[in-house]
Parts: structure tokens; C-alpha cells; sequence
């Protein structure tokens, strides 16, 4: 498989394909950190400015992944949606599918992408995949709902080509991940509060009682900050080496894709392949890879 990484922050697509050997043919993020800090962990140099990169010039992919930019969406902006400058990124990512046709597009955002003005911006981009040739299944998903004790919510829409005929109805059947774990289990300290605020971009050193604090915790009955290599564990980064000033590095942090999600997402994606390949096979091949798979189960 080989996909593309629009808008790729610290590449939390990269990190969790990697482990399927999945190949990224391109890369692009107009944040010259996030770049450095793709080129340092993935050896590849990502592409800037998505605006100036002409789709035809892409190598052949099967996957286009983007978490776009999701602060005209989100609680913490201004909810502009489609007003914000940003907001028209959408369009960017559609340049792609119109001119690559990708077999897979995965889209990622904040959960209030879902009902934001009154929905009709997720009915934009929804009618748009559809109207493209597209067939979409979409969820919110929590971290600490799959293993990672902080509250941050994200959601997910996976389209695949209508041509493929893929059942996508099982795509997001995700109880046998489901994980519960608290700060204290996960960071092997005694934390007061069982799971972590959604790390942000804004807000850090407020007082531990403010509303905007979300990296002040009590711990053993002390005032505890997290650390970036804390925050780094809490979005499934681990062995990972951010580039940039710290004030740089908290950015990516709280911009980036927990790779919980990608690795479930591509674990799932994998799985529905898989089933439509044995269901499109003559009845007898469906048996014989029964058999075989039962066989080499049992040596």
C-alpha cells in the first residue's frame, strides 16, 4: 500500500503505517518544524506549501490521508468553518482525489467538525466525497476509550471508491481495542486525576485551577507539569525527537493525530480489504483458505 500525508504535522499516518510497511510517496506541511521534525524521524523530506503541489506530479498511491487544519472547526477558534482561510484547505485535499482517484481517503478533525453550522459543513464535505465516487463511514474517537488516558476526541472519516465495492459496515467496529488505563498506571506516578486534559496548542502554565490548564496536575500532593516527552507518550509517540524552538514543539504536539487512532485505522483498513477479498473468491477458494489458514494455525 502507498499513500500520501497532506497536512502532515509530526506524521502520525507515517508513524503507525510504517509498522504495516505501507510506503508515503509525499508528504507536505507548511510548518517548517513539523518538516524538520518528519525529515529527522522518517527520513523523508516533506513538500511545504500544499498549493503549489501539482497532483499529476505525485507518484502513484493507493491511500490519501489528511488531517486538515481544524481550527476553523474547532471549540477553541472561532468556529469560522468555510470563512476562515484555512478553511478552504478542503478544497486542496479534493484536488487530489479528482485528479489521483485514490482507492482510500482517510479525513481527520476535531469532533466539532460534525455539527458545525448546524452541520452543513460536514454535509459539504460528506456530499463532495460522494459526488467524487466515494462510499464514507465516519466516527468520533477518544483516547481514553483505546488505552491512552487523556480525553482528546477526534473524527474520522474513511472513504473508499464506490468501483471497489467494499463493505465499509464493520470498518468501525472497534470494541476489541477498546483499553481502560489511568494517568497513574500509564506514567507509573500517583496522579489525583485518572485521565489527562486534551493537549492544546494554547493554554500551557494556566493555574492548575483554571479553566484554560490542561498541563497542571496534582501528583503525590505536588504541582506537576507535563514534560513534552510526557506529552510526546500521551499522543503514542514513543523513540521520537522533535525539531524546533519548545514553544514550536508544544505546537506540533497539540496539533498532532494520537497514533492510537492511525494504527487502529490502519489496522481496520486491512481488515475489510482482506474480507472482501476471501468474499469475492469462488466458494471451494473460500474453503481451501480456511483450511490452510487452520493448517498453519495449528504447526
Amino acid at each position: 500500500m502507498k499513500y500520501i500525508d497532506l497536512f502532515c504535522g509530526i506524521g502520525s499516518f507515517h508513524y503507525s503505517f510504517k509498522k504495516f510497511g505501507w510506503e508515503c510517496v509525499m508528504a507536505c506541511d507548511l510548518e517548517e518544524s513539523a518538516r524538520n521534525t518528519y525529515k529527522k524521524n522518517y527520513n523523508m523530506q516533506p513538500l511545504s506549501d500544499i498549493c503549489d503541489i501539482d497532483p499529476t506530479t505525485v507518484k502513484p498511491y493507493d491511500i490519501l490521508c489528511a488531517g486538515f487544519p481544524c481550527q476553523p472547526f474547532s471549540q477553541a477558534g472561532f468556529r469560522k468553518g468555510f470563512k476562515d482561510k484555512r478553511g478552504p484547505l478542503f478544497w486542496q485535499i479534493m484536488k487530489f482525489v479528482h485528479k489521483n482517484n485514490p482507492k482510500i481517503i482517510i479525513l481527520e478533525n476535531v469532533q466539532g467538525l460534525k455539527n458545525h453550522d448546524n452541520g452543513n459543513t460536514f454535509l459539504i464535505i460528506t456530499e463532495e466525497l460522494k459526488s467524487a465516487g466515494y462510499n464514507f463511514v465516519y466516527k468520533i474517537l477518544k483516547c481514553s476509550d483505546y488505552g491512552i488516558p487523556q480525553m482528546r476526541k477526534r473524527i474520522f472519516i474513511v472513504a473508499f471508491r464506490q468501483d471497489m465495492n467494499i463493505d465499509l459496515t464493520k470498518l468501525f467496529e472497534l470494541d476489541k481495542y477498546k483499553k481502560s488505563i489511568t494517568l497513574s498506571d500509564f506514567f507509573g506516578k500517583k496522579f489525583k486525576k485518572d485521565t489527562a486534559y486534551t493537549i492544546r496548542c494554547g493554554g500551557r502554565h494556566s493555574a492548575i485551577d483554571n479553566r484554560h490548564n490542561w498541563d497542571g496536575y496534582w501528583v503525590d500532593n505536588k504541582e506537576y507539569r507535563l514534560t513534552i516527552d510526557d506529552a510526546l507518550l500521551l499522543q503514542g509517540f514513543e523513540n521520537f525527537q522533535l525539531m524546533g524552538s519548545k514553544t514550536k514543539q508544544w505546537k506540533l504536539l497539540g496539533n498532532t493525530i494520537p497514533t492510537i487512532f492511525t494504527e487502529i485505522l490502519g489496522k481496520q483498513i486491512q481488515m475489510v480489504l482482506k474480507n472482501h477479498i476471501i468474499s469475492s473468491c469462488p466458494p471451494a477458494v473460500r474453503i481451501d483458505y480456511k483450511r490452510n489458514k487452520e493448517e498453519i494455525g495449528n504447526t
